[in-house]
């Protein structure tokens, strides 16, 4: 985590997003279902359920997700590696923290990087940024940046 900070401080424009439902992204092959039973028990009897999806908050569902994530990257198309080189290194778990140079980089960047990731049913959303733009959807006050505030009218990290 102290790589992907030091890295989204060295721009003048932080960046910040997560992917909504992003554990509920990954789904189980339906051979493997058996082996993720729980059971609710009820008046009457004890009902049986299979998880179909990966169970977040397991010790592997976040290297589940992470290794979804790189072979996404690995696998676009060449005319996004410029971003998918950055987006490499900008993930902790379902949360994307970078930065860019300038509004037109910040721009193309974030609608490059929500086309990548939509190829893998990834939804980035919830923009934040240090510096307004078209698709930031919150450029002032204090939010969280992986467990750290940051003033988002300041640009400092507390």
């Amino acid at each position: 985590m102290p790589d992907i900070i030091d890295r989204f401080r060295l721009y003048p424009i932080g960046l910040s997003s997560d992917i909504e439902k992003a554990f509920l992204q990954l789904s189980i092959v339906p051979e493997h279902r058996d082996y993720l039973r729980f059971f609710l028990p009820t008046v009457k009897e004890t009902k049986i359920y299979r998880h179909c999806r990966v169970v977040s908050g397991i010790c592997s569902s976040q290297f589940q997700l992470s290794a979804c994530i790189d072979h996404l990257l690995e696998n676009s198309p060449a005319r996004f590696d410029d971003v998918t080189q950055k987006l490499k290194h900008s993930f902790y778990v379902d949360n994307c923290v970078t930065g860019v140079s300038d509004i037109q980089e910040q721009e193309n960047f974030i609608v490059k990087a929500i086309e990548v990731m939509a190829k893998g049913c990834f939804n980035l959303r919830g923009w934040e940024s240090n510096f307004p733009g078209r698709y930031i959807s919150r450029s002032s006050g204090v939010t969280s940046l992986l467990g750290l505030l940051w003033d988002l009218d300041k640009d400092a990290l507390k």
